[in-house]
């Protein structure tokens, strides 16, 4: 073998083993060279060829590497997303345990207690806040977005206004029949600032239902159910936090937990139902059906 081609080929080699392979068009033009013997080309086409092997077996090692990485932060991710809800459900369990406490306790002292749902509501708000903000995760994995708000209110607005015509049509049946003595469908010392704070806690108590309680417990059970039983259940506890006031209020707040939850899944964000639920129950109070609901 010429001097001059051992040294090109010593050349290509080492590049070949820093990992450079822009040898490759050097290698074509010396196989084109008539001059080299049969052995000689015969050697150039098996470097070439190995040398193509090397790059291609190089990239999908680098491929490879890569795709582990994304798969592991994908994981380190989804484990400390489940450490989240994981946290969320203990606190919800001791946050559930205190407001029965708190009922009983009541029951036990003959003491009428209606604020215990605000208390164990704005107990878990302020430790699931907390939870998240410590876990550097964003309040939009909880619905707290604009990111889809005008679908979300698109999808429940026809529901929302076939039920409000409903409770209209249901107040005048009262009224109609002599159920209701006042003879007017709006009562009017309704329109006061309770009707003004429900939308805040409107908006609180859809964020704990569907954006805490529901999100968590649909990310710890399995597929393919767990969006159902996470709505269920969800609306469960939201009927049970009201029950202090009476059972039909309890049984009307699971119904309508059901109707948000549902929606929630849809779109994922607040907006929607967060409206929903003060349209909903801010026309039941000033319709005046809150009333007949606490004698149930």
């Amino acid at each position: 073998m010429e001097k001059s081609l051992f040294k090109q080929l010593d050349a290509i080699i080492s590049s070949i083993i820093r990992g450079d392979y822009s040898q490759s068009d050097e290698m074509d033009r010396m196989q084109d060279n008539k001059k080299h013997t049969p052995e000689e080309a015969q050697f150039l086409q098996t470097l070439s060829l190995m040398s193509v092997k090397l790059e291609a077996r190089e990239y999908a090692l680098e491929k490879t590497i890569e795709d582990l990485k994304s798969q592991n932060a994908e994981l380190l991710k989804e484990q400390k997303k489940n450490k989240l809800f994981s946290t969320i459900f203990v606190s919800l369990f001791l946050s559930i345990s205190l407001y029965v406490f708190l009922i009983f306790l009541a029951a036990k002292l003959n003491y009428e207690f209606k604020n215990s749902a605000r208390l164990v509501e704005a107990l878990f708000l302020m430790v699931s806040i907390f939870i998240i903000r410590k876990s550097g995760f964003s309040f939009s994995l909880l619905g707290v977005t604009l990111k889809g708000a005008l679908a979300s209110i698109r999808i429940v607005l026809p529901g929302t206004l076939m039920l409000s015509v409903a409770l209209i049509l249901l107040k005048v049946f009262f009224i109609n029949q002599g159920i209701d003595r006042s003879n007017e469908v709006f009562v009017i010392e309704n329109f006061n600032w309770l009707l003004v704070i429900y939308l805040p806690v409107a908006v609180l108590q859809e964020f704990l239902a569907r954006g805490v309680i529901q999100t968590t417990i649909e990310s710890v059970l399995n597929k393919p159910y767990a969006t159902l039983w996470a709505i269920l259940t969800a609306s469960a506890l939201f009927g049970l936090v009201h029950i202090q006031l009476s059972v039909a209020i309890a049984f009307a707040s699971f119904v309508c937990s059901l109707y948000w939850g549902y929606l929630y899944a849809k779109k994922r964000s607040l907006v929607g139902v967060s409206l929903s639920h003060f349209i909903i129950g801010g026309l039941a109070y000033v319709l005046g059906l809150w009333d007949y609901l606490f004698i149930i």
